[in-house]
């Protein structure tokens, strides 16, 4: 997977041990693995996701993604934590988590968009899907620091968007939500009232949060650029799509490299190209789907499948549902 390769902020494997430590479970070999880990010891996707499967096992019967993410605070996200802290209103401490979002993670960032008097946050899947567990968190820990930064632990969204498929227990994310949750939507997202945006943070001060800007900007600077070369392979497998041609050789000719070099440079990074492929296809499959304009047979055309029910097969294969199901879910 593409994502899986991309890093997240070591921090946050202290969300995981402050976890096992509530539960009174500090003398596993999960927990002394995860000591390892600091803000300067960043982690793959792909070891992220591992500790939470493992975490997971520990407590069986437990919605741990949940749980993990209702304990978020600005200690698990290091200084974009305390960044958004600092700041004045919540957007503001939006604003400030666009701007150094790859400080917590790589890969998607969050876009913001207002409609009427709903704000939505939301995240595509540009650079692959993330796991269910990852998803949980991401939520209902921003969820839960927007109850934090602004001392009102009763705000709710309207509604909550994942994109994976609907688990048997709906009942316990809209408990842990306080509203309506969906599933196999088009993107990972949370709705909120638009007037939310104007609330104060409750422990805003604008000396530190000037100085916290300036160690974000060089904490950003270091970060390795690894992105690069992942977004514009995206960019070049979209544009293939498009114009029917998303063959290996085709699309190093669009990156202006020689198949043989494409497939080095994705050998650096952990990639096969048919994963990516398929992952881009699912991407764009989604936001057709979504859209329901386009018949699913024009969609199989679209992606380059040969027919409907390879299309069919391949994104229930990548989501768990098939496009009608997606469909009717949205």
């Amino acid at each position: 997977m593409m994502l899986d390769q991309l890093q997240v902020n070591g921090d946050l494997a202290g969300l995981l041990r402050d976890f096992l430590s509530d539960q009174g479970d500090t003398h596993c070999e999960l927990y002394t693995n995860l000591q390892s880990f600091s803000a300067s010891n960043r982690m793959s996707f792909g070891q992220w996701w591992d500790l939470l499967e493992k975490v997971q096992q520990r407590f069986p019967g437990r919605e741990v993604g949940l749980e993990l993410g209702q304990r978020v605070r600005s200690a698990h996200l290091g200084v974009i934590g305390y960044l958004t802290l600092a700041s004045d209103t919540v957007a503001d401490a939006l604003a400030a988590f666009q701007r150094y979002q790859r400080l917590l993670h790589d890969g998607d960032k969050a876009s913001i968009a207002l409609n009427g008097s709903t704000m939505t946050l939301f995240w595509s899947s540009d650079y692959g899907p993330s796991t269910k567990l990852s998803d949980e968190v991401l939520l209902m820990g921003l969820l839960s620091f927007i109850r934090v930064m602004t001392g009102e632990p009763s705000l709710i969204p309207i509604h909550v968007d994942f994109t994976f498929a609907e688990p048997p227990n709906v009942a316990a994310y809209e408990l842990a939500f306080g509203a309506p949750v969906f599933f196999s939507r088009a993107h990972t997202a949370l709705h909120f009232p638009a007037e939310y945006l104007s609330l104060p943070i409750s422990n805003s001060d604008p000396g530190l949060r000037d100085l916290l800007e300036r160690q974000a900007q060089a904490s950003l600077a270091i970060l390795p650029q690894n992105e690069d070369f992942t977004q514009a392979l995206r960019g070049a497998l979209l544009r293939g799509l498009q114009s029917g041609r998303a063959g290996s050789a085709a699309v190093a000719a669009m990156l202006n490299m020689s198949e043989r070099t494409l497939f080095r440079r994705l050998n650096e990074q952990g990639l096969v190209f048919k994963q990516v492929l398929s992952q881009i296809r699912v991407q764009l499959a989604r936001e057709y789907l979504a859209d329901k304009r386009l018949t699913q047979s024009e969609i199989a055309l679209l992606l380059g499948y040969s027919e409907q029910s390879a299309f069919s097969r391949a994104f229930k294969r990548e989501t768990g549902v098939t496009p009608r199901q997606f469909q009717m879910q949205n």
